[in-house]
């Protein structure tokens, strides 16, 4: 398959950076946002083998590894439901004296946080230490390869990629280096590392956790959340970055759950489809069809909403990257398209609520393929378009429409890439969403691989 490489994409978005092409391209991607976008050949990317050794890489930033809890002490476990461990917290977290560089290659004075993000103190407040996990340059690659300096391991199938932007976190969250883990998901960057790496991942929705000390530079698309082994693990740790009690809560499975039309299984590899059938018969559930007005293009308006913000952020004129750079004129493509993108967005987020009122909870595979094998042109910088579509095939949905959405295992394929399944609920069901996960989790399926047949 075409990989573009770095330099051709530096080149082309400095030659495409003029009004004309500003305006070509932001009139044609939300003219796709009128139909469906093709995804084909999930077949054939999911099969690609790795043709390079995985790089060598550290999950935490070096510069984090001392960051200690805070001087309150108690052995009362369930005062400090944390007590002893580590939270690996993406890059775009402030912990106070370290910079928050999002990803870029070079920190600077003014990167150094001077206090803790909100959800960092409580963190700290429940007795955990914290360390900094790696982030993509400014979170903008969902393959987890667009890093300063070498890329963390996938450690459950280490030659293949972890998956981005909260590509540290979930490395060392899977590896076992730390049992908790928070990331940040701009366009699926909690959930698509933890379904490539076998972990149950939570996209809360918009405002569901507090923002201050959260830096990002597509704040209306991407919010923090959590990333853990287990479906308990994720619940305790969502408890306490919400500030609510910290109990067990119990399985519940849904009567039924929405299929949406042009955003189903069709999409995905046969894997992936075969894992999304077993899952849903494991629980028992009724599916039933729904209808969401633009949920099938929606990877391009999320493309649309996400890099204007980007190219009016602060962190616009530190891109170095070729993919940054070619980000950058997309989003300044879309600076007179305001009123465009707002509405689909808005119609977007009405559809799915629509569907929501009918059924309890959406549900999809996570990605349209398991975790892409490493290639050299990847390694090096490169792109591949088909890839980040496969791979951004159905998370965008929750962003575009600030809803909580919830990755969870659901097996491993023939040579043991981790397989997951994606369910989307209304605002304020993110304690439902992880009992979903504790029933999901109960069925046994989340190590459970899938025949050869």
């Amino acid at each position: 398959m075409l990989i573009v490489s770095a330099e051709a994409l530096r080149l082309a978005a400095r030659v495409l950076d003029n009004p004309l092409a500003h305006r070509v391209i932001g009139n044609t991607i939300l003219d796709l946002t009128e139909r469906a976008l093709p995804l084909p050949f999930a077949d054939a990317m999911a099969n690609t083998r790795g043709r390079v050794a995985p790089p060598v890489g550290d999950a935490l930033l070096a510069w984090a590894r001392t960051s200690a809890p805070t001087a309150t002490t108690t052995t009362e476990t369930h005062r400090v439901p944390l007590a002893g461990e580590t939270v690996v917290v993406k890059e775009s977290l402030d912990v106070a004296g370290l910079p928050t560089a999002l990803g870029l290659a070079s920190a600077t004075d003014d990167d150094v946080a001077t206090e803790d993000a909100e959800l960092v103190s409580r963190l700290r407040a429940a007795g955990a230490s914290i360390a900094k996990g790696k982030m993509t340059e400014l979170g903008m690659d969902g393959l987890g390869l667009l890093l300063a300096g070498d890329a963390p391991i996938n450690p459950v199938c280490p030659q293949h990629v972890v998956g981005g932007s909260s590509t540290g976190t979930a490395s060392a969250v899977a590896s076992g280096v730390a049992r908790y883990g928070v990331g940040g998901d701009g366009l699926g960057s909690v959930r698509i590392p933890a379904a490539f790496t076998g972990l149950v991942g939570l996209k809360p929705g918009l405002h569901a956790l507090p923002s201050r000390g959260y830096r990002s530079v597509a704040p209306t698309m991407d919010v923090p959340g959590p990333m853990a082994r287990t479906a308990a693990d994720c619940t305790r740790l969502y408890q306490v970055l919400a500030g609510t009690r910290v109990e067990p809560i119990a399985p519940w499975i849904p009567d039924e759950v929405g299929l949406v039309d042009g955003l189903g299984p069709e999409l995905a590899s046969r894997d992936v489809r075969r894992a999304f059938d077993r899952a849903l018969n494991a629980l028992g559930t009724r599916r039933v069809a729904v209808e969401v007005n633009g949920a099938a293009s929606h990877p391009a308006l999320a493309l649309a909403a996400s890099t204007r913000e980007l190219a009016r952020s602060a962190y616009a004129a530190r891109v170095d990257s070729g993919q940054g750079l070619m980000n950058l004129v997309f989003g300044r493509a879309f600076g007179r398209q305001d009123g465009r993108i707002d509405e689909k967005l808005a119609s977007l987020r009405a559809a799915s609520l629509d569907a929501l009122a009918r059924v309890p909870v959406l549900a999809m595979p996570t990605t349209a393929v398991p975790a892409p094998a490493l290639r050299k042109g990847l390694v090096r910088g490169g792109q591949d378009a088909l890839l980040l579509r496969a791979i951004g095939a159905y998370t965008p949905l929750a962003n575009c429409t600030g809803l909580p959405a919830i990755a969870i295992p659901c097996g491993r394929d023939p040579i043991g890439r981790p397989l997951s399944i994606m369910f989307v609920g209304v605002p304020g069901s993110e304690t439902r969403l992880l009992a979903i996960a504790h029933a999901m989790e109960a069925t046994g399926l989340a190590d459970a691989p899938l025949d050869r047949s």
